[in-house]
């Protein structure tokens, strides 16, 4: 008699990748300090190599520049969309495919115009990636926002060092291709990173609790307020990376001055950014940000008068400290104000006002720079951040969060 042969079901082998329980902030900080080590080594050169090796006017330049940042802001709004409504894993690498693809293509087309097309590209993944990091960070830091986003303060910092430093370097040694092939190693990395740590699941609005679910996100009047002033603290901030080198130079302080302000800069936040975080821990984001946003606009008055390097060192210090307060702030308050389902089209909401922003700050301060209003480049400046500070410290007296 023949004995049964037991049927066997195949064995499933494992899948190469595991899917992760759970995303680990380490991951998102790592993954944050590399994504902007990558994008800070071709901000600080665009300029330089269309105006100088691919001979483009100032005014091309800054339409190029320009066009970048409306970009990033329609991609973030994008990515917010695709967070909260699609899938974040597959959103989050399809930003990092953008990015990559776009430093591949300006590795072997960087001629005039193609350089400018494959640059909105990486733009458009850049803006994709700071949206969906900062909603994937709102997800697993419900717990302690304010902490996570001061973290997440001080690993762009960290990363616009190295990238800055890097960038120029090989830049300087290597031109454009040694540049964005370092770039390429980056994006890689990042994407070896994703696809191994962030595909978890992350609940779709069918499955938010019915008492909780709206259609559209609301924004409110506070919502509105925290998004211009963002905007208003980037318009300004970007003097510092336009006008204020050229404005150094014309007192006499040399280009290596100016460089030293931004390692005084990132050093500062490094080094007391946990410590500015410790000992705000029991302040309303409310008070934080507005106190923030206060000592941020009050150095802009000086430079009126500042003439001397160590004037400049000290408004840079006290700007800071500004930038340390309502930075991480801003972020947080939006990602509390925000329900759970429209947490990827908050984080789109501050990314596009920070784009926004920094489109319009070096045309804003071009044009007042050019006819000699120094006056009222920086009191008109002082006065917008009061006057948007004062609004949304009223706006926000109806939410004690």
């Amino acid at each position: 008699m023949d004995t049964p042969v037991e049927d066997k079901k195949p064995v499933r082998r494992p899948p190469f990748f595991p899917k992760p329980k759970k995303l680990k902030a380490f991951y998102i900080y790592l993954e944050y300090l590399i994504g902007n080590a990558a994008s800070a080594m071709t901000w600080p050169v665009t300029s330089l190599y269309l105006h100088n090796y691919l001979h483009q006017s100032f005014f091309v330049t800054g339409i190029v520049l320009m066009f970048g940042s409306i970009v990033s802001m329609v991609a973030s709004w994008a990515a917010g969309l695709m967070f909260d409504h699609w899938r974040p894993y597959h959103s989050f690498l399809i930003s990092l495919f953008l990015a990559l693809f776009g430093s591949l293509m300006m590795f072997f087309f960087h001629d005039w115009p193609v350089y400018a097309i494959w640059l909105m590209l990486l733009n458009f993944g850049i803006g994709m990636f700071q949206t969906l990091i900062n909603s994937y960070g709102s997800h697993i830091a419900a717990a302690s926002p304010k902490k996570f986003f001061s973290n997440m303060a001080i690993m762009l910092n960290i990363g616009t060092v190295i990238g800055t430093f890097f960038g120029t370097w090989i830049f300087d040694k290597l031109n454009i291709q040694g540049m964005m092939f370092l770039g390429i190693i980056f994006y890689l990395l990042m994407l070896f990173i994703a696809i191994i740590f962030f595909r978890i699941k992350i609940r779709p609005i069918a499955e938010i609790p019915k008492n909780k679910w709206e259609l559209h996100l609301h924004y409110s009047h506070l919502l509105l307020a925290i998004g211009a002033l963002t905007m208003m603290t980037y318009l300004t901030y970007q003097f510092w990376e336009t006008v204020m080198s050229p404005h150094m130079v014309s007192l006499g302080m040399t280009i290596e001055q100016y460089g030293y302000l931004w390692t005084i800069n990132g050093i500062v936040i490094i080094v007391f950014q946990n410590w500015v975080t410790k000992v705000t821990s029991n302040w309303s984001l409310r008070k934080s940000v507005s106190i923030g946003t206060m000592i941020f606009a009050i150095t802009f008055p000086p430079l009126i008068w500042a003439d001397k390097f160590w004037e400049m060192v000290i408004i840079t210090i006290v700007l800071v400290i500004g930038e340390m307060l309502f930075s991480p702030g801003t972020t947080t308050w939006v990602s509390q104000i925000v329900p759970e389902q429209f947490q990827g089209q908050g984080m789109a909401f501050v990314s596009a006002a920070i784009s926004l922003g920094r489109s319009i700050g070096p045309l804003y301060a071009g044009i007042f720079m050019d006819r000699g209003w120094i006056f009222a480049l920086f009191m008109s400046s002082f006065v917008a951040l009061v006057l948007l500070d004062g609004l949304v410290f009223l706006l926000g007296k109806k939410q004690a969060i």
